[in-house]
This record gives C-alpha cells, sequence and structure tokens, in this order.
C-alpha cells in the first residue's frame, strides 16, 4: 500500500485563493502555481515535475478537502 503523506499547509501560504497550485510529487515545493489545472500541469512537467500533486488553495471561508 502507499504512503500517504499530508500536505503541508505552509507550502499554501501567500499564494492567491482559487488559484490552482502544483506541488512536487516529494511534496516538499511549490512547482506551479496558475489560473487552471492544465496550466499548472504545463508548468509543471516544463519544469520537470512529471507526477504533480494538484490543488486548488481555497476560497476565503471555505474548507479544503482532500
Amino acid at each position: 500500500m502507499p504512503t500517504v503523506k499530508t500536505l503541508n499547509e505552509d507550502l499554501l501560504v501567500g499564494i492567491e485563493p482559487g488559484k490552482w497550485v502544483a506541488v512536487s510529487e516529494d511534496q516538499e515545493k511549490v512547482v506551479a502555481v496558475g489560473q487552471s489545472v492544465e496550466e499548472v500541469l504545463k508548468r509543471a512537467r516544463e519544469a520537470g515535475e512529471e507526477n504533480p500533486f494538484v490543488i486548488r488553495v481555497p476560497l476565503k471561508n471555505s474548507a479544503l478537502m482532500l
């Protein structure tokens, strides 16, 4: 069974609510930020990250559910 890691929410500090974020596979750094999933996946792959973890920064007054 694969290991499950908890996302370090500190990685999302300062990123505008509603933006999509690609986090490295090891979940140690943000590799791309953008307006859409497609955009961040493209940017992440261009940065050499083949299997990023993608998440949308929650809007204010909303919950983050994974």
